[in-house]
């Protein structure tokens, strides 16, 4: 089983990055799949106490969701990290998010602003 504690610590990091939900569901969406880990990218709409919302996140296979921009939109109150959400968040997807392949790792970090290969290993990943 994956421990949501470690891959939150590990996606940390990435909450600096100057990019909107796509982007950095794309960005995490890259990493799991880099190391082997089972997802969704979700695209739809979040709705919280705080409001409803366009929104793009990661879905892993135990059913948490992996959301670091709803605070971009909803505040400080608006679900973050990793969790299974609660009855006051609804996320319904309207499909999953056309994968992106890019094989230069420089286009990568130039689009999104990091290079995969030198994000460090996920001590705890499922190979």
């Amino acid at each position: 089983m994956l421990d949501h504690q470690k891959l939150a610590d590990w996606l940390t990091p990435l909450d600096q990055l100057a990019l909107e939900c796509d982007g950095l569901t794309r960005v995490v969406s890259a990493l799991l799949t880099r190391e082997g880990i089972g997802h969704q990218a979700h695209q739809g709409m979040l709705q919280t106490s705080q409001g409803r919302i366009l929104h793009c996140w990661v879905e892993l296979p135990d059913g948490a969701i992996c959301d670091l921009r709803a605070r971009m939109w909803l505040g400080d109150d608006a679900p973050h990290g990793i969790f299974h959400p609660d009855e006051s968040t609804h996320y319904e997807s309207w499909g999953q998010l056309k994968k992106i392949e890019i094989k230069n790792s420089r286009i990568f970090q130039f689009i999104f602003g990091i290079d995969l290969k030198s994000y460090p290993l996920l001590v705890c990943s499922k190979r």
